[in-house]
């Protein structure tokens, strides 16, 4: 009869206007946002994502939409407190995972920031090398992902599957590796009708959650050293792997793999569902609306006009809110 706040990650296409809307309308908003500057030196319109700077490099773009989504998050999670409204366990996705861990206890939420703005979000690339992307499958259920990635096809790799869409009818799968073969097998699979759709995403250019990031998890294993992880004081589920994170040491672990591993999001809810959660808040613009099932109801919280939908979802469900238990 409990509550999770689900944490996602950074999205192609970006909408700040609901995260605008909360911090003018929120002091609890502006706070975190005031905090959030002065951590990390970066401006309110960065912060809100008013202002993008052309110029910047592909690996400041990363470093500072992280930042912006974290804090949007964060944020979020601290207008809900307000209310009275606090989780029984929470998770999360990629970046995500990293502000979930925060919010639970185990990172301090300053060392959060500086974690996002001193690790390494790209990594080296050679730029004479490979061009790198990531692509979005949609599987027919019952179909093979082995076909899909390595080994059976060089330079692809599962990066994320995000389960069954609500239909049933397929499974949405996030590929990523070298831009060449992701094309190649877009070509195959549109010819074949066998495998469904295989879409490159031309916005990106990085392959993320593959072994060619080994540089950022590197990056991040030693910031995170030093970072005072501590045990999670709130369920902590991975996205790693069907378990609940209970020890700073696992923390660590989650943080590095996170970068080269496939994060699965069944195995996330599952562990969200074992902790009887009633209903899942997906906190920010972090995950697409209707597209991903959960095993228990879901309300997006983008903007001020989603809480009347949280409220009535949390007296619907039953849901039993916890105490505060961290900040």
């Amino acid at each position: 009869m409990s509550l999770a706040f689900i944490f996602g990650t950074n999205l192609l296409n970006y909408d700040p206007r609901g995260v605008m809307e909360f911090h003018d309308a929120y002091p609890a908003m502006q706070k975190v946002y005031d905090k959030v500057s002065t951590w990390t030196g970066l401006d309110l319109d960065r912060l809100l994502r008013r202002r993008e700077d052309d110029e910047e490099d592909l690996e400041a773009r990363s470093r500072h939409g992280s930042v912006a989504l974290a804090a949007a998050m964060v944020g979020i999670h601290d207008v809900l407190a307000a209310q009275g409204i606090h989780p029984a366990a929470v998770g999360g996705l990629s970046l995500g995972s990293m502000v979930s861990s925060s919010l639970a206890g185990a990172l301090p939420r300053e060392r959060l920031f500086d974690l996002l703005m001193r690790m390494d979000h790209v990594g080296p690339r050679d730029p004479s090398g490979p061009a790198e992307g990531v692509a979005v499958a949609f599987l027919p259920v019952g179909e093979d992902e082995a076909l899909l990635v390595e080994p059976k096809r060089d330079g692809v790799w599962l990066a994320g599957d995000f389960g069954t869409h609500p239909t049933g009818t397929f499974r949405i799968l996030l590929l990523s590796g070298y831009r060449e073969a992701l094309e190649r097998l877009a070509e195959e699979t549109a010819a074949s009708g066998g495998l469904g759709q295989v879409q490159v995403q031309e916005a990106n250019s990085v392959a993320v959650h593959t072994p060619l990031r080994q540089a950022v998890a590197d990056s991040i294993a030693g910031i995170a050293a030093g970072a005072g992880l501590g045990d999670p004081v709130l369920p902590l589920c991975s996205a790693l792997e069907p378990r609940t994170l209970t020890t700073a040491a696992e923390v660590a672990d989650m943080f590095s793999r996170n970068a080269v591993e496939t994060i699965r999001i069944d195995d996330m809810s599952a562990g969200m569902h074992r902790h009887k959660t009633r209903v899942g808040l997906v906190l920010g613009p972090s995950l697409p609306r209707g597209w991903i099932a959960f095993p228990f109801p879901i309300v997006h919280v983008e903007s001020p006009a989603d809480l009347p939908e949280v409220m009535a979802a949390i007296f619907d469900n039953g849901v039993v809110l916890p105490p505060k238990r961290v900040s």
